[in-house]
């Protein structure tokens, strides 16, 4: 059960790395045949997306046990190494098309892109909308609601990239057709907007590095203060897996639950929640959560605090 909701996740992330690669090739082939800085600043900021998610599945604990992805994920330096890299491509880009922009800014007289460019925004902004969809549903589908909202954030800042370039490249052809030449540098002033997204999201891949190495397994007796307090939600029938890391003066927490296998997905993401919220309540050094559930399987000689049978007394204090 846990593979299979591991291989769900890492299936909606591929899905969406794939399909933003093929958004960001076609805006900007389509960007650099219009001369349009601000649609090429767009499809920047879908690729680095890319980028982003494929930097988060390499330090992610799910996903098969099989494959070139899960060998980069037990390679601590490897993938280290592979996510360094990334975040600099991201960086070196964003400041690239700065410098573009600027230039652009400085000249004579930009020119306006063409209609074919708007057409290619508007698809996109669709096809994207369209991808998102279906990966925040397919992660609440399955239980991933932490994906979910990932993609939400995600989704968000893609959104003020594609309709910065929008308002962008819209005024540029309007100065064009109204012979308004202050609004043809719309476009590259969208760029250079663009440009700074790009580069924040290349400071938080590296900050993302930063945080997640070098990471010390946590001593027994401080996971099992862990272990006790989550035993304690109602809800919890066992906690199959726990894993603490320190990192500096803080500590990342992943978390494996069973639940009823009776309940809904909804109920068992709200005892997911209530665990996941008492660890960050009680204790301050804690700053991440990965809080997983499964359904039980009957035949652990686990104890438990929440009876299978249809008798909602639990055993433990909330």
């Amino acid at each position: 059960m846990n593979s299979e909701r591991s291989r769900s996740l890492e299936t909606a992330a591929l899905s969406g790395i794939v399909g933003n690669l093929a958004l960001a090739v076609l805006k900007g082939t389509v960007g650099y045949a219009a001369n349009s800085k601000a649609l090429m600043g767009d499809a920047l900021h879908t690729a680095a997306d890319s980028a982003s998610r494929l930097q988060e599945m390499l330090f992610s604990k799910g996903g098969t046990d099989h494959g070139m992805l899960a060998r980069l994920r037990n390679g601590e330096k490897v993938r280290t190494v592979i996510s360094v890299v990334l975040a600099i491509l991201v960086l070196m880009s964003g400041l690239q098309l700065g410098i573009s922009a600027v230039r652009s800014l400085s000249s004579s007289e930009p020119q306006a892109p063409g209609l074919y460019a708007l057409i290619t925004v508007l698809i996109a902004l669709v096809l994207r909308e369209a991808l998102f969809q279906f990966q925040y549903r397919y992660s609440i589908k399955h239980g991933h609601k932490a994906e979910a909202d990932r993609y939400a954030n995600h989704e968000r800042y893609s959104l003020y990239a594609s309709l910065i370039a929008l308002i962008g490249m819209i005024g540029a052809m309007t100065g064009e057709a109204m012979e308004w030449p202050a609004l043809l540098y719309l476009d590259p002033t969208a760029a250079l907007l663009v440009a700074c997204l790009v580069l924040r999201k290349g400071y938080l891949m590296v900050m993302n590095t930063a945080y997640r190495a070098p990471a010390q397994p946590l001593r027994e007796e401080d996971s099992q203060r862990f272990m006790e307090t989550i035993q304690r939600v109602y809800g919890i029938v066992t906690v199959e897996h726990l894993h603490a890391q320190e990192t500096g003066h803080f500590i990342t927490v992943d978390v494996t639950i069973s639940v009823n296998p009776r309940i809904t997905v909804q109920e068992a993401q709200e005892i997911a929640d209530r665990a996941k919220n008492l660890l960050l309540a009680r204790f301050p050094q804690v700053t991440h959560v990965q809080m997983q559930f499964i359904s039980y399987q009957a035949g652990y000689p686990y104890k438990s605090n929440h009876e299978l049978p249809d008798n909602d007394a639990s055993s433990l204090l909330q």
